[in-house]
C-alpha cells in the first residue's frame, strides 16, 4: 500500500474583525482561522496544490478592495494553465536536466 505523506488540510476561515470568531472556530479540529491582512498564497493553496476550501466573511471580501487597489489587483501571469501539459511539452522537456540517481548508504 503506498502511504501518502501529504497532510490534508482543512477548511481556512477568512475574517477581517475578529469579532468571536477566533473562539468559535478555535475547537473545531482542522479548521484555521486568518485574518485578510495577512493572507498570503501558501494558506490559500498549501504545498502549492489549489482547491483549499476556504469560507470567507463578508467584510473580509469587501477588504480585499481595500487592500488591492485597482492597479495592484493580482492579474493573470500564465495564459494556460495547464502545468502538465507545459512541462510535458517538447520545449520544457529538451531543457529540462535528466533526474539524479540517487545513492543510498
Amino acid at each position: 500500500a503506498v502511504v501518502s505523506t501529504q497532510s490534508t488540510r482543512g477548511p481556512l476561515v477568512i475574517y477581517k474583525e475578529a469579532n468571536g470568531i477566533t473562539n468559535a472556530f478555535r475547537n473545531l479540529p482542522g479548521v484555521s482561522l486568518l485574518n485578510v491582512n495577512r493572507l498570503i498564497l501558501l494558506h490559500l493553496a498549501p504545498g502549492g496544490h489549489l482547491g483549499r476550501f476556504c469560507i470567507w466573511t463578508e467584510t473580509a471580501f469587501q477588504a480585499l478592495a481595500e487592500i488591492y487597489s485597482s492597479e495592484t489587483q493580482p492579474r493573470d501571469v500564465m495564459k494556460n494553465a495547464d502545468l502538465t501539459r507545459i512541462n510535458n511539452s517538447d520545449e520544457i522537456q529538451r531543457d529540462d536536466r535528466p533526474t539524479k540517481d540517487q545513492k543510498r548508504p
